[in-house]
């Protein structure tokens, strides 16, 4: 393959990369607020306890995270499938006049594709997947009475940052309830990619079957005028006007 035609396919690859990783940034925000959250909530003086209202909380920070998630995904998917709808209208001109029409307000790496929901909702689980690794890989000195600074920063930051995905599997460890390895929690980043992946598929399929109303609704509104009696213009000579009734 050209070089030239790779450096192309690599720039337009960085784009859409580049245009997911912004939509991600305020549903990532989101969700390190719930971690954040559930650090407080469950916090008793300054230990974490896990009770009945610990996993109320984690249930409730989660399901705050993902709608946030959810709205921004519906949103992305149903302006981005308005862009595809421009991206077809100017390629289809663009054949007609041998590429000599131009649509400033069209960018191709915002068109709306089936994957790019899953992909906003990886790069917003980035953290959580993240996370979940370092907790993991550390899991004895972070258990252990003595973690160490380093550890315990990271732990602060886990709980700043994706306490949702982690701080029930700390709190099990500390108390004794149960011992599952951190790494279980990378399993939570399933959620994000889940529910941005599909409310994404959805906010297109909604704005599509608003279009498409929109257009049957137009269309029977001019049928309806077509279909009306035109009243015949009998001008204004004396005698061409009908009689009106009294």
């Amino acid at each position: 393959m050209d070089a030239k035609v790779i450096k192309k396919q690599l720039k337009k690859i960085g784009r859409q990369m580049w245009e997911l990783f912004k939509l991600s940034i305020p549903a990532t925000f989101m969700y390190c607020c719930a971690g954040t959250i559930l650090m407080m909530l469950t916090m008793k003086g300054e230990q974490l306890e896990w009770t009945s209202k610990g996993v109320m909380w984690t249930v409730v920070c989660i399901i705050g995270g993902s709608a946030y998630s959810a709205l921004l995904a519906w949103a992305n998917g149903g302006s981005q499938y308005e862009m595809l709808v421009s991206g077809n209208m100017k390629r289809m001109s663009a054949d007609a006049l041998d590429g000599g029409f131009k649509m400033s307000s069209h960018k191709e790496a915002k068109e709306y594709r089936i994957w790019k929901g899953f992909a906003f909702g990886a790069f917003t689980a980035l953290i959580t997947l993240i996370i979940g690794i370092l907790f993991g890989a550390f899991e004895g000195r972070i258990d252990s009475d003595a973690p160490g600074k380093g550890v315990a920063i990271l732990v602060l930051i886990g709980f700043l940052t994706s306490g949702w995905s982690v701080i029930p599997f700390y709190l099990m460890h500390k108390t004794g309830a149960a011992v599952i390895s951190y790494y279980v929690s990378c399993l939570f980043a399933l959620i994000p990619i889940v529910v941005a992946g599909g409310f994404y598929i959805a906010g297109a399929y909604a704005r599509r079957a608003k279009r498409l109303r929109e257009q049957l609704i137009a269309e029977q509104a001019m049928k309806a005028e077509e279909a009306k009696v035109k009243k015949i213009n009998y001008g204004g000579l004396p005698g061409t006007k009908p009689k009106k009734r009294k």
